[in-house]
């Protein structure tokens, strides 16, 4: 796949578009104009063959984007790699709502319509190198719905725990 491949993050990082949310670890968008600006005149340079790398979704013109991928990942791996990497709990506790209700999901479908397509990620690089070649090729496209699909006491608990760790 002969794809250049834009962090959005990378480039807003250095834009002054963001700052440094120490409570959350993470960056805010402090303007949105610029962080869209931004990320779109991205994708114009790089004209047809750009894979953009992003959370921030909803800065993205839509005209823009034939193909948005949207990689889902089991909520009980996300829980133990944030763990490990010690994310705030209140981050921890956002990221996965919205893993487990496929809240992020529901607002890509909103902006990009029948252009969005979904696959899961399960750990393996080499696999998910070969789900995305599938999937820009137009063979896959991956649903999920962890409410249905996952260990109903294993999910409570997962959730139960952020929650007293928020309340603390």
């Amino acid at each position: 796949m002969n794809y250049i491949t834009v962090n959005a993050s990378d480039l807003l990082i250095n834009s002054g578009c963001v700052k440094w949310n120490n409570k959350y670890q993470s960056y805010d968008i402090t303007d949105v104009d610029c962080a869209a600006s931004v990320i779109n005149s991205a994708i114009l340079k790089c004209s047809w063959s750009c894979a953009i790398e992003s959370v921030a979704y909803q800065l993205i013109d839509p005209s823009h984007i034939d193909l948005v991928i949207v990689v889902r990942r089991n909520p009980m791996e996300l829980f133990e790699e944030y763990n490990k990497l010690r994310w705030p709990c209140v981050k921890m506790f956002n990221n996965m709502v919205s893993e487990v209700t496929g809240s992020h999901v529901s607002e890509v479908y909103s902006l990009f319509n029948n252009k969005v397509r979904q696959l899961i990620f399960t750990q393996n690089i080499g696999e998910l190198r070969d789900k995305v070649r599938r999937l820009v090729g137009g063979g896959l496209d991956e649903t999920v719905d962890w409410l249905s699909n996952s260990d109903e006491e294993k999910l409570h608990s997962m959730l139960m725990y952020l929650e007293r760790c928020i309340s603390n």
